[in-house]
C-alpha cells in the first residue's frame, strides 16, 4: 500500500512546487502586442488610423512604418476591401481617406475616383482698388485713374449650360425620419430601361459641388447611387457634366411629423 502511495504523493509535491513557482517565483509577463498580432475588427481600426493620418499630414514615411506593422502581405487588396465596405454606405470622410490610402498603394476603382478628384472651387473675387491721383500744381490737373477689378484665379464650374443627354422620368417626394438623413437617389438607366452603373452623377449647389458613381448598391439597382442633403441647400443633378443639369431645385423641405423630403429621380438616356 506505502509503495503505491509513494509515487502520488511524489507527483502532488512535484505539481505544487510547479505552480509555486510559475505563479510566485517567476509569473509569465506579457509585452506590448503588434498590430499584426490582435484580432480583425482592431486591424482594421489601425488600418483606418493611418489612412486618416495620412490624409492629413501626407507623411508617407510615417504612414508606411504604420502599415508595415501590420505584417500584411495583401494590404492592397485589404485597404479596397476596407474602402468598398465604407463607401458603401454613402460619401464619407473615411472611405475618403481610405480612398486616397489605396490609390498610394497603387490600387484605383471607378467607385475611388469620385473621392480623389479634384475639389471643385467657386472664384473668390479681389476687393476692388480704387485710387485717385492729385491734381499737380499745372493748371490742368491729372484725370483720376480707377484699378480695374481683377478676380483670383481658380477651377470652377463653367457657368454655360449644355444640353444633357438624360431626361427625367420620373421625380417622387419621399419622406425620411430620423435617425435617416434625406437623400437623393438617382437610377440611371439607358434607352432601354436597363440599370447604367459606373456612371458619373453630379449635384451642384450654391458655392459647391459633388459627384458619385451609379452601381454600388447593387441590391437596389445597377443604375442606383444617392446623396445625403443638408436641410439648408438647394440641389440641382446632372450627368457626366457638372453643367448638364436635369433637375434643379431640390430641397430636404419638411414632411410629416419631424421628418424630411428624399427625392427619388430616374433618369433615362435619349441616345442608344
Amino acid at each position: 500500500m506505502r509503495s503505491r502511495l509513494l509515487p502520488l504523493l511524489l507527483l502532488a509535491a512535484g505539481l505544487g512546487l510547479g505552480l509555486g513557482y510559475a505563479w510566485l517565483i517567476d509569473p509569465v509577463t506579457y509585452t506590448e502586442s503588434s498590430p499584426a498580432q490582435v484580432v480583425s475588427n482592431y486591424r482594421s481600426t489601425w488600418l483606418i488610423t493611418a489612412a486618416e493620418a495620412y490624409a492629413q499630414d501626407g507623411d508617407w514615411t510615417r504612414t508606411q512604418l504604420r502599415l508595415e506593422a501590420l505584417h500584411d502581405l495583401n494590404l492592397p487588396q485589404t485597404v479596397n476591401e476596407l474602402f468598398e465596405r465604407y463607401s458603401a454606405q454613402g460619401p464619407n470622410p473615411i472611405a475618403r481617406a481610405l480612398a486616397r490610402l489605396a490609390d498610394r498603394l497603387g490600387v484605383r476603382t471607378a467607385a475611388m475616383n469620385v473621392y480623389l478628384a479634384t475639389p471643385v472651387m467657386t472664384p473668390t473675387p479681389a476687393p476692388t482698388s480704387a485710387r485717385t491721383t492729385r491734381p499737380t500744381p499745372a493748371t490742368t490737373p491729372r484725370p483720376t485713374i480707377t484699378a480695374t477689378p481683377q478676380s483670383i484665379v481658380t477651377r470652377s464650374l463653367p457657368t454655360t449650360a449644355l444640353p444633357s443627354a438624360y431626361q427625367l422620368i420620373s421625380r417622387v417626394a419621399e419622406c425620411t425620419r430620423p435617425p435617416a438623413i434625406p437623400q437623393i437617389r438617382v437610377i440611371l438607366q439607358d434607352a432601354d430601361g436597363r440599370g447604367l452603373q459606373g456612371q458619373e452623377v453630379w449635384i451642384t449647389w450654391d458655392g459647391g459641388a459633388d459627384r458619385f458613381v451609379t452601381g454600388l448598391k447593387q441590391e437596389f439597382d445597377p443604375g442606383y447611387g444617392d446623396f445625403d442633403m443638408a436641410v439648408d441647400q438647394s440641389y440641382n443633378v446632372s450627368v457626366d457634366k457638372p453643367t448638364a443639369v436635369i433637375v434643379s431645385g431640390l430641397q430636404a423641405g419638411p414632411c410629416t411629423g419631424d421628418g424630411r423630403l428624399s427625392w427619388r429621380l430616374v433618369l433615362k438616356s435619349i441616345t442608344r
